[in-house]
């Protein structure tokens, strides 16, 4: 199962049907499920998903499927609603995996925007590139709302930031140009978690060029034209083919 789950529908039975009523209302819910086929006994496993070689943490510092009692918890988009299915963006559960409960997602009791995690510290330190890449995506998208060439060339400055640092994304301060796209400083936002009141956002004069710093280090990234708006075309290419580093 990839990081990022994959898209899933949820088939409520006739019984709870009637639970259903105002679903349609809701762009996104929280869906509780069951990993009926995970391990129950390990207290301590490594996050092998990130990397299975890294030192063992415990379940309750993971999202890991082992656990004394395996439930799953995932905030997802509702695409549409069926009858009694609900087509959902994606879920991190296999085929048949049963669903215990569904809760409306609160932007309001849900979202705390400033929240630190060992997650995101692991994942940019230690996953793959390609799956760094679709997690840094990913909050780029959540934040922004929309997947677009933006949220991508954000995630692959972000990776490189994080590759030359060695720090986490939420260690990393941005400076943005004057003229800078809306698009990109959102994305750049739900990556980093870098804002103007805690200090880790600014805007600059230079009106083409990205800086990203941490610590006394500092690179600049100007971002080559022409480039394509598939963002997924934009994942699979070089740094060298998206962008002009400077120190």
């Amino acid at each position: 199962m990839p990081l990022q789950g994959v898209p899933a529908v949820i088939e409520i039975f006739e019984e709870f049907s009637e639970g259903m009523s105002g679903m349609q209302d809701d762009t996104h819910i929280n869906v509780i499920g069951w990993f009926d086929k995970a391990d129950r006994a390990p207290l301590k496993v490594a996050p092998r998903k990130i990397n299975p070689e890294l030192e063992k943490r415990g379940v309750f510092s993971l999202r890991s499927p082992t656990r004394p009692n395996p439930l799953s918890l995932s905030a997802t988009r509702l695409l549409k609603v069926e009858g009694r299915l609900l087509h959902v963006e994606a879920l991190d559960l296999i085929d048949k995996s049963p669903i215990i409960d569904i809760k409306p997602y609160s932007a309001g009791w849900d979202v705390v925007f400033w929240a630190r995690d060992a997650h995101s510290r692991l994942i940019a330190q230690h996953a793959k590139q390609a799956e760094a890449l679709a997690e840094f995506a990913r909050e780029a998208y959540s934040f922004h709302g929309e997947k677009c060439a933006a949220t991508a060339i954000a995630a692959k400055i972000s990776y490189d930031a994080t590759a030359e640092f060695g720090v986490s994304t939420r260690d990393m301060s941005v400076q943005l140009p004057r003229k800078v796209d809306p698009h990109l400083a959102d994305s750049f936002i739900g990556i980093t978690r870098a804002t103007l009141g805690n200090g880790r956002l600014a805007v600059c004069l230079d009106q083409h060029e990205v800086r990203i710093s941490s610590g006394n280090k500092s690179i600049g990234y100007r971002v080559l034209e022409r480039l394509p708006f598939d963002p997924n075309r934009i994942l699979d290419m070089t740094s060298e083919e998206l962008f002009l580093k400077s120190e």
